[in-house]
């Protein structure tokens, strides 16, 4: 009997007619046929995807695709049924034309993601995926899915028997070919050592006798920051009682390894692999020496940041950062799992539709919690956290506090006043003004404390951006106040963030170089400024980090393979004469080749 010959011999129960028995076993019959592509659908996008990614960026991520497996696996059984059951519901003739369709985009997204690709995947790095870079790829992409949707569709409607048939097949068959690849490629959860993060609990602790601060805002240039200050008068009133160094050089143009040489005072080591060289930097004298200042000074030092970015980890933090704790299984809240699925939604999706669902490598990380660990608030929730929970003080003793916050870096979803919003309502200088209100608000809670005033409170930036390399300095000392925020065209440095931080100790800082307060303006200094690249005439590296959509070979002939280094006297135009050149004709004062690369 063909699909008309049941139709019309199946009775559909109108509107408020009570289904009976023959109903019901067709409805059934039709569920279970329906239930295959389905399950592609959610296990291809839902299961597959999730735990292969993972998977395959298993050295970047703090956890494994174990973690994510029951609640995802639970799920995708689940929406599965679902959207069988709701399915087997359409009556008619149109049940051909919703087996087509359902078949249609299970095979298109498998497809998509094993094939229909190509090149166009990128590392997620917060950017938004822009389809008209590669319009060409996107109109053929967009092509292939109508047309192959129209013509499953109509052999569906045509050959009904046979399209159930070819459906049940086509999709348990790539269902085993899926599982036989996660199985091959599964990366299981390292139990030979603990599971070590960064707890959160104390971000809003001080003591009660002494504090000292370091506040490292991403891609806070002088450019953007004066722009704001111009914008926005409440911004001077903020930072008053600050001294501006607005000649402030960065030692790396990225995120990492500028904070692990913040936390280290020791260059990135380009002639070793990368986790080598950031072991040996947070196992050093100079990081040791630092740390045990604080220690022997009676300070708890805790270090609110990305620890991928900072060590590759916390386990390498063991020892320095007081906040370093053994941690449980991965929490996988609701906007967890919608970050993961957007991951590879990124993937399966046709190109035209990709920067719909374009995420952040640091935002799996930033989403990610852990059982027996508070979760960090560094970013978009700083502010609304502070907000309930407050400033808590402690007489047990002194506080040196290290964030490390998003400030200008994308992505943006941080509002005017500095409460998380959606990416289309805000820009990058909203965003900063929203991490600068998130300031306005600590310091204001410190005051209410009592605890600003004597506070040595730090502000900086990891890197700057292409319309201005340097990064804005600010230092605070204890006791000091002024009517207005002073400036200084001091040459100052990265290099001096760690010394002055032992100056305000009352440390001997002299084996670690020079204090801001060693530098005067119109002084002749020679500063260092390094800057990832590309340079064909140097050997590919292999890619050890930062998450990538596909695996890690993907892209690999365009991984940073370079560092351009720049020795520069001047200021902020001199330095971005230097790198601008660099971008244009890779011309730079040296060429440092890298082992490997983390970008």
């Amino acid at each position: 009997m063909n699909d008309n010959t049941a139709t019309r011999n199946e009775k559909t129960p109108s509107p408020g007619e009570k289904p009976g028995g023959g109903y019901w076993k067709s409805w059934l019959r039709r569920f279970l046929v329906l239930l295959a592509p389905a399950f592609l659908i959610c296990y291809t996008v839902g299961f597959f995807g999730p735990l292969d990614i993972v998977n395959a960026n298993h050295a970047y991520l703090t956890f494994s695709a174990g973690d994510l497996l029951p609640v995802f696996g639970l799920i995708t059984l689940g929406a599965s049924v679902v959207i069988a059951a709701v399915f087997a519901l359409i009556p008619g003739r149109a049940r051909g034309l919703a087996m087509g369709i359902l078949f249609s985009l299970a095979i298109l997204l498998y497809f998509q993601g094993a094939i229909l690709n190509g090149d166009v995947l990128i590392t997620l790095d917060g950017n938004t995926f822009d389809w008209h870079t590669v319009e060409t790829q996107t109109w053929i992409n967009l092509a292939i899915w109508i047309g192959v949707t129209v013509v499953l569709t109509v052999l569906a409607i045509i050959f009904p028997e046979q399209a159930r048939l070819v459906t049940l097949i086509a999709s348990l068959a790539l269902v085993v070919a899926q599982t036989m690849a996660l199985i091959v490629t599964w990366v299981p959860r390292d139990n030979s050592t603990p599971n070590y993060q960064l707890n959160g609990e104390d971000i809003y602790t001080f003591s009660t006798d002494e504090n000292i601060l370091l506040i490292t805002l991403d891609q806070f240039n002088p450019l953007i920051f004066e722009e704001q200050m111009e914008n926005d008068p409440e911004i001077r009133e903020i930072f008053k009682d600050f001294l501006y160094y607005d000649n402030m050089s960065s030692c790396y143009s990225f995120t990492f390894p500028s904070l692990m040489y913040l936390g280290t005072h020791q260059y990135f080591d380009t002639t070793i692999p990368t986790r080598e060289a950031v072991y040996n930097a947070w196992h050093s004298e100079s990081a040791e020496g630092f740390y045990d200042a604080l220690h022997d000074n009676g300070f708890a030092a805790n270090l609110f940041l990305e620890a991928n970015y900072a060590g590759l980890g916390a386990e390498n933090l063991l020892g320095k950062a007081d906040n370093v704790v053994e941690a449980g299984r991965l929490v996988i809240t609701p906007l967890f799992y919608e970050f993961v699925l957007d991951m590879s939604l990124y993937r399966y999706f046709p190109i035209i539709l990709k920067g719909e669902v374009c995420v952040s490598t640091g935002g799996i990380l930033d989403l990610s919690s852990f059982q027996g660990v508070t979760k960090l608030t560094i970013n978009y929730d700083f502010l609304s956290t502070l907000e309930q929970r407050g400033i808590t003080l402690t007489d047990d003793h002194k506080v040196f506090n290290w964030y490390h916050m998003a400030g200008a870096h994308f992505p943006y979803v941080v509002d005017y006043d500095g409460y998380l919003c959606d990416e289309e309502d805000t820009d990058r200088p909203t965003a900063l003004h929203g991490y600068l209100m998130m300031l306005k608000a600590f310091f204001e809670g410190m005051k209410e404390a009592g605890v600003y005033d004597d506070a040595t409170i730090i502000i900086s930036a990891d890197h700057g951006y292409f319309e201005c390399f340097q990064t804005v300095g600010m230092i605070k000392l204890p006791g000091e106040t002024r009517d207005e925020m002073e400036v200084s065209h001091a040459p100052v440095a990265q290099e001096d963030v760690m010394p002055t931080i032992l100056w305000a100790l009352g440390e001997d800082y002299s084996d670690y170089g020079t204090t801001f307060f060693d530098w005067d303006e119109g002084d002749y200094r020679v500063r260092t400024t390094r800057v990832w690249g590309y340079m064909r005439s140097y050997p590919d590296v292999e890619w050890i980090g930062n998450l990538d959509q596909w695996d890690a070979e993907a892209n690999g002939f365009e991984r940073y393979n370079v560092f351009g280094v720049f020795h520069y006297v001047g200021d902020r135009n001199t330095i971005l004469y230097k790198e601008r050149y660099w971008y244009n004709y890779g011309v730079a004062d040296e060429i440092q080749p890298l082992y490997d690369s983390f970008y």
